[in-house]
């Protein structure tokens, strides 16, 4: 009897070890807390330029930071800036309108140093114009995709695109720089 006792509290000590031993439970989903993935934070300029001919008509700059980080849920950086305007549906009736710049961007780090920026843009604006006889206004709207590969302080003109209405040249340049 007392050699069961002592095999069976040998068994618990023998487990108990063992169980020490064994590493924790792997986290399956997403990175891991001891995972030190660089994460590089990027200033990023984005400039909508309307010209009239060789006039410049508007000029409208947007600056923000993103994090080039594959880990990161996609978008990494959100711009919403505008106006909401009524417009008459009916008699006494309106709905209204969002009227602004809208820019969704996020980033990664390629193999060769540069950047790779994935943005959505959209924007759009009201025209001096009214839709013939019905007094509400004609709104223009822009709206692009672009992946861009960047350098360090890097600028392009990524778009340059025509106003089917007034023919406006619309061009959209993109500047990268790492924050140091």
């Amino acid at each position: 009897m007392i050699k069961h006792l002592l095999m069976s509290i040998g068994l618990v000590a023998v487990l108990a070890v063992a169980a020490a031993g064994q590493d924790a439970p792997k986290n399956s989903g997403g990175p891991k807390p001891d995972d030190h993935t660089a994460v590089t934070p990027l200033r990023v300029q984005i400039v909508f330029t309307e010209y009239d001919g060789e006039k410049k008509v508007a000029s409208l700059p947007y600056i923000f930071t993103v994090n080039a980080d594959e880990r990161r849920a996609r978008p990494a950086s959100l711009i919403r800036d505008g106006a909401r305007i009524p417009v008459a549906t009916g008699k006494g009736e309106f709905t209204y309108l969002d009227i602004g710049t809208n820019v969704d961007c996020s980033a990664n780090l390629q193999e060769d140093g540069r950047y790779k920026l994935e943005m959505n843009l959209e924007r759009s604006s009201v025209s001096p114009e009214t839709a013939s006889g019905s007094g509400n206004p004609i709104v223009r709207q822009f709206r692009a995709l672009i992946n861009q590969v960047l350098k360090d302080g890097q600028t392009v003109e990524s778009i340059a695109s025509t106003d089917p209405i007034n023919g406006h040249v619309f061009r959209v340049t993109v500047t990268l720089n790492v924050v140091k």
